[in-house]
């Protein structure tokens, strides 16, 4: 091999370039100018290859989907328990090991979210092949939802999970004494969040910050938009806030206490836990859908700006399942949690982007069913 064949490409620079730059920034962030100094190439020679940002950013979507595609189809031939629990690894496995076209892929998914149905399509298709039958959308989410988020905190947030307990959650499901009438998780009015008259400076400030980022994002609002529409001062802001980037921290706390306080004071405690936990994943997609959408723009685009304060927000949620511990008394309950939080997570965004709310109940009684018995596997060898 020539000493020139393993010279990189121009593309292979911008490309290179492009996913340092877009896995550890937020997608507006970066320019072309930004890509092409990375790359050490002219802003000219870009437009050579790619008509704009878009292009690029897409492109690197596409590559992680060949990567996906190319893996699950190593799992040609497996079947049952086996190929099931050779599909969690492969989960966990290209997470950890392709990290930054993941981190890409997940702000794609958000802006672009016809990948994520790509996505879905080409991991429902390796599960019908390991089933051995067609799978329907509740059990779609029940199978894929949990792994993926409990890959992600695994990656991202340096969580241990033991992958044999993801597998029993699948086959056996967390609730084996559920009931499967689920009319109350659907009853009742839901209340809507409390207003409050009157706020302090701090609260002010966080409100305008929560309002203005969800709207338009963390990079393009400066500090003065943040105080004008709290009406305070700049030098207000920093007698609270060091930087902007701790406000940012500050402003995600806010979106967590929301959004848990909605949930916790709409739920009825004298229910079964299987169907307290379908009314909170209920109350979540209600919760970022119908009352607060800019909630899940703040949180994604805080992976990329704040992470630790997003890793915070996670370890909230999860630390409400460990004050029940009794009632994950076969599993770690930190797996039990994520493997939870990532039902509501991607239950939410299936509701969020469908904009079809009315499935909500379809897919949760699905899921009733899934958490109760897990999938069914008795046919399977």
């Amino acid at each position: 091999m020539s000493e020139s064949s393993l010279t990189p490409t121009t593309v292979d620079r911008l490309l290179d370039a492009a996913i340092l730059l877009f896995s550890k920034r937020w997608y507006s962030e970066v320019s072309v100018a930004d890509i092409c100094r990375t790359a050490g190439v002219s802003n000219g020679i870009f437009y050579r290859y790619y008509r704009s940002k878009e292009a690029i950013f897409r492109e690197l979507i596409e590559r992680y989907l060949t990567i996906l595609s190319d893996r699950l189809a190593e799992l040609d031939g497996y079947t049952g328990f086996d190929g099931l629990r050779r599909f969690i690894d492969c989960v966990f496995h290209l997470t950890g090991h392709h990290r930054n076209l993941v981190s890409i892929f997940r702000e794609g998914q958000y802006r672009f979210y016809e990948y994520e149905r790509r996505l879905a399509q080409l991991y429902s298709g390796r599960l019908e092949q390991i089933l051995g039958r067609r799978i329907g959308p509740s059990e779609h989410i029940f199978l894929l939802a949990g792994t993926r988020f409990l890959a992600f905190r695994s990656v991202w947030n340096g969580a241990t999970f033991d992958t044999g307990q993801i597998l029993t959650i699948m086959t056996r499901g967390l609730f084996p004494d559920a009931p499967l009438q689920t009319e109350s998780v659907f009853q009742g009015d839901i209340a809507p969040p409390a207003m409050q008259l009157s706020r302090d400076t701090m609260q002010r400030l966080l409100q305008a910050g929560k309002t203005l980022f969800g709207e338009r994002g963390y990079h393009d609002v400066n500090i003065h938009e943040i105080t004008d529409a709290a009406h305070v001062g700049v030098g207000t802001f920093y007698n609270y806030f060091q930087s902007k980037e701790v406000f940012a921290a500050a402003v995600i706390e806010l979106v967590s206490t929301e959004i848990r306080t909605f949930i916790r004071s709409n739920l009825r405690h004298e229910d079964h836990p299987a169907l307290r936990e379908l009314r909170g994943m209920l109350l979540f997609s209600f919760y970022i859908t119908a009352i607060d959408r800019s909630c899940y723009n703040i949180v994604r685009e805080g992976e990329f700006v704040v992470p630790d304060a997003v890793r915070r927000y996670y370890d909230a949620f999860e630390s409400g399942y460990h004050h029940r511990a009794a009632d994950f008394p076969d599993v770690d309950v930190s797996i039990a949690a994520n493997f939870l939080m990532g039902l509501s997570h991607y239950l939410g965004l299936e509701l969020l982007y469908d904009g079809n709310t009315n499935r909500a109940q379809h897919l949760i009684n699905g899921l009733a069913g899934h958490l109760k018995h897990g999938i069914r596997m008795e046919d399977i060898q």
